[in-house]
């Protein structure tokens, strides 16, 4: 199900524009409030007004994890602490920080591959997983957004007894997790699972598929921005990025995305490790307009 077709299917006339003003508006931000990036465009004559065109955006440097995580996290901050309601660390070591309003974003941002996956008011939800992970609060409170009854498991035990107790309708779960339940041969897995996946390359994920004999739904946690939903597939098995609040790029075949909205830590061209494509110009079978990526295992 698209959950807000107004911005899933947005034109891309309109996608561009929104794009554009989002960029310039974090660009202005980042300038004015973020000792990272006033140090890092020193002397670069960089502002946000010159950025008229997508094509524009390629003429800043990228920022990359190195610089991230040497940098003080009070050099990223664009506010006082007092303003974050919540600090993690991310699964690639980068610590994030988030105001009332990114937190609201980020739950709006998992709030989409969910309903992709109709997860709603009729869904009896398990999330297995460390519940000390943003990741999987963000999913939890989305779902809780979506109606659905969540029932949070911090391990495999946990989640096989909770499977039949309440006869669980859908399942969130690491591709590592769900293999050690199909490993132990339960009985009954619920008939909707959402695998969470941080790295591409894990081919964990083929072995389950090929188990399934079937493509599952995927939603990628993003092990630098600290939040899940950037990346996920669709109905139809395609993988979209949202960009409309992360803007994607592909640079030496590398994905580079900027968060288009973080307000407590504005990241501007972050270059990722993944190797991807972008396609813009085909509306995908479920109707969104959000960028289709192919990305390389």
């Amino acid at each position: 199900m698209v959950i807000n077709p107004k911005v899933e299917m947005m034109p891309t006339e309109e996608k561009v524009e929104l794009i554009l003003q989002r960029f310039r508006k974090n660009l202005r931000w980042a300038l004015e409030k973020s000792s990272f990036y006033k140090k890092k465009y020193n002397g670069l004559d960089i502002h946000a007004e010159d950025i008229k065109t997508l094509s524009d955006i390629r003429k800043l440097p990228v920022t990359t994890r190195d610089e991230l995580i040497q940098a003080s996290a009070f050099d990223l901050l664009t506010g006082p602490l007092s303003q974050t309601l919540r600090f993690n660390r991310t699964i690639s070591g980068l610590y994030r920080g988030f105001t009332a309003d990114d937190i609201a974003r980020n739950i709006d941002i998992a709030i989409r591959p969910l309903a992709s996956n109709d997860i709603n008011k009729t869904s009896t939800l398990i999330i297995c997983g460390n519940y000390s992970s943003q990741y999987l609060l963000d999913l939890h409170y989305a779902a809780e957004a979506l109606g659905a009854t969540v029932l949070p498991c911090n391990s495999v035990d946990a989640a096989i007894d909770v499977i039949g107790i309440f006869n669980a309708t859908s399942l969130i779960i690491s591709a590592k997790n769900l293999k050690t339940m199909i490993e132990r041969n339960v009985d009954h897995l619920p008939p909707k699972i959402i695998v969470l996946i941080d790295n591409f390359q894990d081919t964990t994920l083929d072995e389950i598929e090929h188990h399934f004999h079937h493509p599952l739904a995927k939603v990628y946690m993003s092990k630098y921005f600290g939040f899940a939903g950037i990346i996920f597939t669709c109905e139809h098995n395609h993988v979209h990025v949202q960009d409309d609040y992360l803007y994607p790029e592909v640079v030496d075949n590398k994905l580079v995305i900027t968060p288009l909205t973080f307000e407590a830590m504005p990241i501007i061209r972050f270059q990722t490790k993944l190797t991807a494509s972008i396609d813009y110009k085909h509306t995908c079978e479920c109707g969104r307009t959000f960028a289709t990526i192919q990305l390389e295992k």
